[in-house]
């Protein structure tokens, strides 16, 4: 399959675009900076800091952006792949990277729906439970875990598992 997509009309033209791949790598990098940037912001306000802070507030102007930032990290990362797809299929950072991914999607979608319900209880007058703490923790490790996995990718170019 990879290699179909290897030898695809459509890798072929990209990679005969010369500042194809660093526009698509530019593209990717200032996505999942503000991504990034947004998640870290959200997860320690989550973990205590600067609790004046609403969460519903920040969640309202942040999580809205999130999306949107994740959509264009996805695209922006289907681009790159699209660019040497035999290498990243077999990169093990990549593949790490991808795992990380869903994990930390999981973990998002875990706090929204069980941990965050009733946030009005503790939104900016006490401290967030434990759980949502965890959570938050967890997210910060996973997604610098995926940052690391990233810029990890270029050196485990040509090699596989």
């Amino acid at each position: 399959m990879f290699e179909t997509l290897n030898e695809s009309p459509l890798t072929q033209w990209l990679n005969s675009l010369l500042w194809g791949f660093p526009a698509a790598e530019i593209f990717h990098i200032v996505m999942t900076g503000g991504f990034f940037g947004g998640v870290a912001a959200l997860d320690l306000r989550l973990l205590g800091v600067h609790r004046r802070v609403s969460v519903m507030t920040l969640m309202q102007h942040l999580v809205p952006l999130l999306r949107w930032l994740f959509v264009g990290v996805v695209v922006s990362g289907a681009l790159l792949f699209l660019f040497m797809p035999l290498e990243y299929s077999q990169n093990p950072a990549f593949l790490t990277k991808l795992v990380l991914i869903l994990c930390g999607g999981l973990n998002a979608l875990f706090m929204h729906v069980a941990l965050l319900r009733h946030q009005y209880h503790w939104d900016s007058h006490i401290d967030p439970p434990g759980g949502v703490k965890m959570s938050a923790l967890l997210s910060l490790v996973i997604w610098m875990a995926t940052l690391g996995c990233g810029r990890l990718i270029a050196y485990f170019y040509g090699t596989s598992f």
